[in-house]
């Protein structure tokens, strides 16, 4: 089955190309040409240079047909360009994310609560609108389209989430200092990863499992931890104690004009998910549990120092 994949140079995007290609699939990445971060690890995928936002680029581009295409960043724009110039295609699935939920209406939250964006997030509201632009247009006119929505996307590759909302360098030289780092209110706010392997695994999963088509699935480890327990054992991976402060979010907010805004108001927020439906309609499985994924992350990023 020959599959392209948008954005297939990124973090994200490249896991999912790898995991397709080691499972036997025909798959090619499409990307601007400007990221080289993960070119070493999709070396020998086939590789095709456009922007999605192009139509000329789009039309060439999928001249050749796909039965599979994955976007790891989606636009309005790119969705309408792959709907209406892909030829014989089996099926789009696209990244979005949980954030779109919050503030929980329910703990665990599943697919079947409201998703509109979070605190006027442009960016979230901007995922609720790519997902209802592709589950409109199954609905209405058959486009086979499924979206995951993967938690706090974690392991080796990137930066581990900070306590300000964001995932700056310094973090874990901070907690290898033993620095007393602030939380936002009383750290208890739940925090549910996703290891960025077993969230690759989940689209090839999509794939073949048809009865994904039409549908929305969380894509997240088993369970959360609390703020305070994710500060604990990334401290702890590192051979340290995590040595934590307690602060209200507004004070948070003003003393640190320099994390964003957004950012730290969502680590505020409870973040629970049930992944029954994926766990029922698309056999997924996590292959190591939040513990773990935190631990490992924290190591990789401080190897990386």
């Amino acid at each position: 089955m020959k599959v392209l994949v948008f954005g297939g140079t990124g973090w994200v995007g490249h896991n999912i190309a790898v995991n397709l290609q080691q499972h036997g699939y025909a798959v090619t990445i499409c990307s601007r040409g400007k990221k080289n971060t993960f070119t070493a690890a999709v070396e020998g995928i086939p590789a095709v240079v456009g922007d999605k936002a192009n139509a000329d680029d789009m039309r060439r581009i999928l001249s050749t047909p796909y039965q599979v295409i994955i976007d790891s960043v989606p636009t309005l724009a790119s969705i309408e360009l792959i709907a209406r110039h892909a030829i014989g295609l089996r099926h789009y699935i696209h990244c979005s994310s949980t954030g779109g939920y919050a503030p929980l209406p329910f703990v665990p939250c599943d697919e079947t609560a409201p998703y509109g964006g979070f605190c006027g997030s442009s960016g979230w509201k901007a995922k609720a609108d790519y997902d209802a632009d592709v589950i409109g247009r199954f609905c209405n006119g058959g486009f086979p389209a499924t979206v995951i929505r993967p938690c706090y996307i974690t392991g080796p590759g990137m930066l581990p989430l900070d306590n300000l909302g964001g995932r700056r360098k310094d973090f874990i030289p901070d907690l290898l200092a033993e620095k007393i780092l602030d939380l936002p209110d009383n750290g208890l706010s739940l925090l549910q990863p996703i290891h960025v392997l077993d969230l690759a695994n989940a689209f090839r999963l999509a794939i073949e499992n048809r009865r994904s088509v039409g549908q929305i699935y969380n894509i997240c480890l088993a369970y959360a931890v609390t703020l305070n327990k994710y500060l604990e054992l990334n401290a702890a991976a590192l051979g340290k104690k995590a040595q934590l402060s307690y602060l209200p979010l507004d004070a948070m907010l003003q003393k640190y004009p320099e994390a964003h805004d957004t950012g730290m108001r969502f680590l505020a927020t409870h973040m629970c998910f049930s992944i029954d439906k994926a766990v029922r309609d698309l056999g997924y499985q996590p292959h190591c549990t939040p513990e773990e994924a935190i631990a490992e992350t924290a190591c990789w990023a401080a190897q990386q120092l």
